[in-house]
């Protein structure tokens, strides 16, 4: 992939290209230099997407028993050296080296056996339906529905678990025969390095997945509006998606182009029963462990009236014990923050916090200079329901305690934001199922975090723009042909 240890680089045509301006990403624990990356310039995009073009012309009447090879080659490379990358990329983004493992490498390997199973039923379906199997197809198959691969696609993927969320868009997109070029973070470079090394030990054709890093936006807007591109995927923060959709409507006059937008969160969790144990251990990971800053995150915790003084004595015992991670096997929870734009908002954030009148419940532990990378944990409570950091993204620890008298109070006060990614809510079963029912989000999680959900799913409001299936056969990374 590199020059050497410390240089990333894009991948194009199965060859790396270190060409274009260098930029630096530190380690995220204490501010050290990691790698040296080059940045792709428009040249590079250009020749990205003429490879995948024109492999793409052999590769979308290949044969699914040849897909199937390519996937199964590329789980087992994936397994070969799940430790290894897990700590990369775990380096590269702040995160406990087991929480990576758990939730961005291995449920790689389970949205690929997914897609092995869909690639087998659907080759059952098509020879059982063929004329020549002499079987007279039933009244159900009368309408059939053909398949074909949409083209070249584009996969821009987010720096948070960023193996995951571009191998769960990747891997149905080759699986339906697109080709793709895949335009990995610059704020988790090592996932290009990551990418490109599975390209090459599993032996994947020339033109079949390009890789590319770069800060250059025009090259990025040139990736997005090259007439070759049939189909954008964009997982990131909402400013991003804003530009994507700005880009590519900038040539919707020439072309359409399938967009699916994973973007914008505000979740809540909800606690049904006081802070038990294991309760209380479960909601505080799907708060602290990436700060506010992963789409999974909890941002605001709803707690009941009765319960209130329980929760504020048990916040304030975990935030006093909490220390600044040291690095990706330290068990902490506090971890690094990775943005440069979280520490530029946070201060405005804390005023606007104590201008709604919220008091503050923070982590006790001296940020010196040796842990300049992270920010206080934070908990505000009593805030005005009429607050806009009810309905914001915050992407910072800074977290909103809520008490309501009922349960059913909930909804009403979570489906104020403007987002409706997941909600988690954690207690009895019975008394959870017309919480759910009323809120206003694309996944309820029953006691459990929803990054632990590993099946695709639809979000609601602004977190759902865009979304369709990311089933193989389906309807964004197919094009589907009714005959009847």
């Amino acid at each position: 992939m590199s020059e050497s240890n410390n240089r990333l680089v894009s991948f194009i045509n199965n060859n790396p290209v270190s060409v274009g301006d260098f930029f630096i990403k530190t380690n995220p624990f204490n501010g050290e230099p990691l790698y040296q990356v080059a940045s792709a310039d428009l040249m590079n995009v250009v020749t990205a997407v003429q490879g995948a073009q024109k492999f793409f012309q052999e590769y979308k009447s290949s044969h699914l028993v040849e897909r199937k090879k390519i996937l199964e080659k590329i789980k087992s490379v994936i397994g070969d050296h799940l430790e290894k990358w897990s700590r990369q990329e775990a380096l590269d983004q702040g995160l406990p080296v087991q929480f990576v493992k758990d939730h961005s490498f291995k449920p790689v390997l389970k949205f690929i056996d997914e897609a092995l199973i869909e690639l087998e039923s659907h080759g059952e379906l098509s020879i059982n339906l063929a004329p020549e199997s002499g079987k007279n197809p039933s009244p159900s198959a009368m309408t059939q529905k053909l398949f074909s691969p949409v083209g070249v696609v584009t996969i821009l993927g987010s720096w948070n678990l960023s193996f995951r969320n571009i191998l769960e868009n990747l891997i149905p997109a080759i699986a339906a025969g697109n080709t793709c070029v895949v335009k990995v973070s610059s704020s988790s470079p090592v996932t290009a390095r990551i990418l490109s090394d599975l390209i090459q030990q599993a032996e994947l054709p020339v033109g079949l997945v390009h890789i590319l890093v770069s800060q250059d936006h025009s090259a990025v807007k040139a990736l997005l509006t090259h007439p070759s591109v049939k189909a954008v995927v964009s997982i990131g923060q909402l400013q991003t998606s804003q530009q994507v959709m700005k880009d590519v409507s900038s040539v919707s006059h020439q072309s359409f182009k399938k967009m699916k937008i994973h973007s914008g969160t505000k979740n809540s969790a909800v606690a049904l029963a006081d802070p038990n144990e294991q309760t209380f251990q479960k909601i505080m990971d799907s708060f602290l462990i990436g700060q506010g800053q992963l789409a999974w995150n909890s941002t605001r915790l709803f707690v009941i009236e009765k319960y209130e003084s329980q929760w504020v004595e048990r916040i304030k015992a975990e935030l006093n014990l909490l220390k600044p991670s040291e690095g990706i096997d330290d068990p902490s929870r506090w971890t690094p923050i990775i943005k440069k734009s979280s520490f530029e908002s946070f201060g405005d954030v804390m005023k606007q916090a104590q201008s709604d009148q919220g008091h503050l419940l923070q982590t006790t532990e001296a940020l010196t200079s040796g842990s300049q990378h992270f920010l206080p944990v934070t908990f505000t409570k009593d805030m005005s329901n009429c607050s806009t950091l009810q309905q914001d993204q915050v992407h910072s620890p800074l977290f909103i305690l809520s008490t309501v008298k009922y349960p059913f109070d909930v909804p009403k006060y979570t489906n104020v934001s403007y987002f409706g990614f997941a909600a988690h809510l954690f207690g009895d079963p019975e008394k959870m199922g017309k919480i759910s029912e009323a809120l206003d989000v694309g996944l309820v999680c029953q006691n459990k975090w929803s990054v632990q959900v590993f099946n695709s799913f639809k979000a609601v409001k602004q977190s759902g723009f865009g979304i369709q299936d990311s089933k193989v056969f389906g309807d964004f990374f197919s094009n589907v042909k009714i005959l009847t």
